[in-house]
């Protein structure tokens, strides 16, 4: 099994160092919602600390999609990482000294995914020059198992460290992933195109904005992605109230039930990382009506052994939607327009996510959690056949 775009020194650096960062992430994670249910025993507060990350993700993806296409990507990136050790060892700090309160992970929450909106559409923007075209539906799908894959190792882990050295471990152990990550970072040789620093920031917003108001393929792709994160990925955020209370598996349980759609994430990442793919409009409306399936399968289970497949069937098929949409974007857009396109994508991927779990959290609150995804679900798959049946742009695209 050859793939493409591990041929590619700068690539694997990149793919290894960001690896890295988010099985880092990760465990913080779960360590993070962990902490948040101790203090408050709310699931309503799990949702408010998601809601904390989806505002500024929101605003901050498009603002950063505008940077991507005015300044040096690279720059940004390395910038961004050395930002993001600032609020990973002060919440390490404060959870290692016992003084954390919860509006201090709420406050974490607000900057850290200020900082990840500003810098992931120059991360996405950049990944075109580490590899060829030929090469770029292999290096987008790997790309899926940058989040979505380290959860095979991240919550596995965390839910071990937790158990056995506390919370205070998962939190130094994601500021050693940062360190990683920056080195890797600074070995990339730079190889980033020069792009006019011309018009007023708020002028190329606009730009980029009417560009994908009237293009059909961006605006439906664009709309398509958003109903699936807003939708099928909310779920995560409620992962620890399944652990406690409906399936009653405790602190490792909660990490193999974050575990396994990562599993299913790189199944289907590397299929579509070696398997030339036709028809790609076509499979990403069959996977997102499959997502809502087998969330709804998730929902209703009290088997823990059968969550945990319905869960690698949720992973596989959010991400083969995901990847399906950020190559057809990558392949339509322009690399002048590329930075502005990306931002919206992750505007409408990682803002929308976790400000879905915010309702999803108030309805678990008062109808149940298995209750308030099953909905979530069931909006999900109705949304899959309005767009199927009303959008034939969709369904051509390859």
């Amino acid at each position: 099994m050859q793939i493409a775009a591990f041929g590619y020194a700068p690539y694997r650096l990149f793919w290894v160092g960001q690896l890295a960062s988010n099985i880092g992430s990760w465990m913080q994670l779960v360590a993070t919602g962990w902490l948040v249910l101790q203090l408050t025993d709310s699931p309503a507060a799990l949702g408010l600390n998601a809601a904390f990350q989806a505002v500024p993700i929101l605003l901050c993806s498009v603002i950063g999609g505008v940077f991507a296409d005015r300044f040096d990507r690279y720059r940004l990136m390395l910038g961004a990482q050395l930002a993001q050790l600032v609020p990973d060892l002060t919440l390490a700090s404060l959870v290692l000294t016992g003084r954390v309160q919860v509006w201090h992970i709420y406050l974490y929450s607000l900057t850290n995914a200020t900082i990840r909106g500003l810098s992931t559409p120059a991360r996405q923007a950049f990944v075109p020059s580490l590899v060829p075209r030929a090469a770029l539906l292999s290096a987008i799908a790997l790309n899926s198992i940058l989040w979505q894959g380290a959860a095979v190792v991240g919550p596995t882990v965390a839910g071990v460290v937790l158990a056995a050295w506390g919370l205070p471990a998962n939190f130094l152990l994601n500021v050693a992933s940062d360190l990683v990550n920056v080195a890797a970072l600074l070995r990339i040789p730079v190889r980033d195109a020069k792009r006019p620093a011309i018009g007023s920031p708020w002028r190329r917003l606009a730009e980029g904005l009417a560009y994908a108001g009237r293009e059909p393929p961006v605006r439906l792709l664009l709309f398509a992605v958003a109903v699936t994160s807003l939708l099928g990925r909310s779920y995560t955020q409620l992962m620890p109230v399944f652990a406690r209370d409906v399936l009653d598996v405790g602190p490792r349980g909660l990490g193999l039930l974050l575990t396994m759609p990562a599993v299913g994430t790189i199944l289907v990442a590397l299929a579509l990382a070696v398997t030339p793919l036709q028809h790609k409009g076509r499979w990403l409306l069959a996977t997102m009506a499959l997502l809502s399936v087998a969330l709804a399968g998730f929902a209703l289970s009290r088997l823990f052994l059968v969550s945990l497949a319905e869960l690698v069937l949720v992973g596989a098929s959010a991400t083969a939607a995901t990847t399906l949409t950020n190559t057809l974007l990558q392949e339509h857009v322009s690399d002048p327009l590329r930075g502005r396109v990306m931002g919206f994508y992750m505007a409408a991927t990682q803002g929308a996510a976790p400000l879905g779990a915010l309702p999803s959290g108030v309805l678990a609150e008062v109808l149940g959690a298995p209750l308030a995804v099953a909905l979530g679900a069931g909006l999900l798959f109705a949304c899959t056949l309005v767009l199927a049946a009303r959008t034939p742009t969709l369904r051509a695209l390859d």
